[in-house]
C-alpha cells in the first residue's frame, strides 16, 4: 500500500522542523514545497557578494533552556558548527556608563542572585526573586532600576515588546523554562545559522528521503467536507488522496488567507539586525545587553559584530545608511573600537514576530485546524511561550505529533 504523503508547505525552520520529526517515521512520504529559491524563511542567510560570506537575518543564540533547538542540532549531526560561549551575559547601562555581568545559576529560586557581585547595581536579591514568582502574582514594577535594569531587558529580549504591553504570561513561561535550565552554556554558530542550522537540517532531510521543491508558491487550498482534497500552486495543482495530509508552515499572515475563519496574530512588531566588518577585541563578551541606547544587543561573531534592535518599528522609515551609523556609535560605545564606521550590512524585519500583547495571544490557533489532514506549524501556533527560534522549532515536533497521530 503506498504510503501517505504529508505536504509541508514552508522551508522555514518551523516547516523543516515538522520534516525532521515525520522522516523519523518510515510510514510517510514527505515533500516540502517553498515559495523561494532557499530554505530558512525569516532565518534565512543571505550572501553578500562584497565578500564572499554569508549574513545572518538575525542574530542567533541556542540559549541553555531551548532543549527543542539543542536537540534537533544533535539529531542532525550539526554539533561541530557550534562554539560554547560563557553563560555569563554582560549589561552596558550606556547612560550612567555602568558594567556588570548577570552569572545566573540553575534551579527554580535564584539564589545566586544573593550574592551581590551578581546582580546588577542598584538591585537587590528580591527583584530578581520576583522573576521566579511572576506567573504566580508578582507585579513588575512600572519604574525604577528593577524596571530598567531587568524587566525591560528581559521582555525585549523574550516578546520584543516592552513589558507593560506584553502578555506577560508568554514572559512567566519562558522564565519558567529558563531558571529550571541544566547549568549550561550558551551556543553560539561558529559561522552563520546557515551552516549551523539551515543547511545540515536541509542535508539530513534529503538523506532521510524527504524532497525539497523550491519556487513552489501555494496559492489555494481546495477542501471537500472534512478534509483538504488538494493544492493550486502558481504553475501546477495537486491531489491528496484519502490518507494524505497538508502542513502550512507559513506565516500567520499567508495562513489565514488560505485557511477559512482561521484566527491568527495580525499585528506584529519589527526588529533590526546589523553586522559590521571590525572585529571586536578578543576579551569582549559574547553577547552584551545595552539598556538606555539605540540598541539592545551587541554580539561578537566570526569576522566582526552585530547589533539586535528590538521592537524597532520606530526605526523602519529611517534611511540604513543613518541607522547603521547610529548603531556603530554604540558599538563603538561599548567595545572600544573606532568610531570610524566599517563596512556594513543591515536587515529590516517589518514582521519579526507577532505583538506579544493579551489581544494578540489570544489570537494564536491550536495546531491542529477543523480539516482533519491540515495542520498548522510556526511560531505563532500556541504554546505559553513567546515567538522565537525555539519554538518555530517545538511547533515543528508537535505538528508532526498530531499529524500522526491523526493519520
Amino acid at each position: 500500500m503506498k504510503r501517505p504523503t504529508v505536504h509541508v508547505i514552508g522551508a522555514g525552520l518551523s516547516g523543516l522542523s515538522v520534516a525532521a520529526h515525520l522522516a523519523t517515521h518510515a510510514r510517510f512520504e514527505i515533500v516540502v514545497h517553498e515559495r523561494g529559491r532557499e530554505a530558512g524563511g525569516r532565518r534565512r542567510a543571505f550572501f553578500d557578494e562584497t565578500d564572499g560570506t554569508y549574513v545572518d537575518s538575525v542574530n542567533a543564540v541556542a540559549w541553555p533552556h531551548w532543549r527543542a533547538t539543542r536537540a534537533l542540532i544533535a539529531a542532525i549531526g550539526a554539533e561541530p558548527e557550534w562554539r560554547e560561549g560563557s553563560r555569563e551575559i554582560a549589561f552596558v547601562d550606556m547612560r550612567t556608563a555602568e558594567r556588570w555581568t548577570l552569572r545566573p545559576g540553575s534551579g527554580r529560586r535564584p539564589w545566586w542572585a544573593l550574592l551581590a557581585k551578581r546582580r546588577a547595581p542598584g538591585l537587590a536579591a528580591r527583584d530578581y526573586f520576583d522573576l521566579a514568582r511572576l506567573g504566580r502574582g508578582a507585579v513588575v514594577p512600572a519604574g525604577g532600576r528593577a524596571a530598567e535594569r531587568l524587566w525591560r531587558p528581559l521582555s525585549f529580549a523574550a516578546l520584543n515588546l516592552a513589558p507593560e504591553n506584553a502578555a506577560l504570561e508568554l514572559l512567566a513561561g519562558e522564565l519558567e523554562e529558563a531558571l529550571a535550565a541544566p547549568k549550561l552554556t550558551l551556543l553560539h554558530p561558529r559561522r552563520d545559522l546557515g551552516h549551523a542550522l539551515l543547511l545540515p537540517l536541509t542535508q539530513h532531510l534529503e538523506r532521510h528521503g524527504v524532497a525539497i521543491r523550491y519556487e513552489r508558491a501555494l496559492q489555494a487550498l481546495r477542501f471537500d467536507r472534512d478534509r483538504v482534497a488538494g493544492m493550486e500552486f502558481a504553475h501546477d495543482r495537486v491531489e491528496l488522496g484519502p490518507r494524505d495530509a497538508v502542513l502550512l508552515a507559513v506565516p500567520p499572515w499567508v495562513a489565514a488567507p488560505l485557511t477559512p475563519g482561521l484566527l491568527a496574530p495580525d499585528a506584529f512588531t519589527a526588529a533590526i539586525t546589523a553586522h559590521y566588518s571590525d572585529l571586536p577585541p578578543l576579551e569582549a563578551p559574547d553577547l552584551t545587553c545595552v539598556i538606555n541606547g539605540p540598541v539592545h544587543g551587541v554580539f561578537k561573531r566570526a569576522g566582526g559584530v552585530s547589533v539586535t534592535v528590538r521592537d524597532a518599528d520606530a526605526d523602519l522609515e529611517t534611511p540604513k545608511e543613518a541607522l547603521a551609523a547610529k548603531y556603530w556609535s554604540a558599538v563603538a560605545a561599548v567595545t572600544g573600537l573606532s568610531d570610524v564606521l566599517p563596512a556594513w550590512r543591515l536587515i529590516k524585519q517589518k514582521r519579526a514576530a507577532f505583538a506579544a500583547t493579551p489581544a494578540q495571544n489570544a489570537l494564536r490557533p491550536e495546531p491542529m485546524t477543523a480539516w482533519r489532514n491540515l495542520a498548522l506549524a510556526g511560531a505563532y501556533v500556541r504554546d505559553g511561550l513567546p515567538e522565537s527560534m525555539e519554538t518555530a522549532v517545538r511547533s515543528g515536533e508537535r505538528a508532526a505529533q498530531c499529524l500522526a497521530e491523526a493519520l
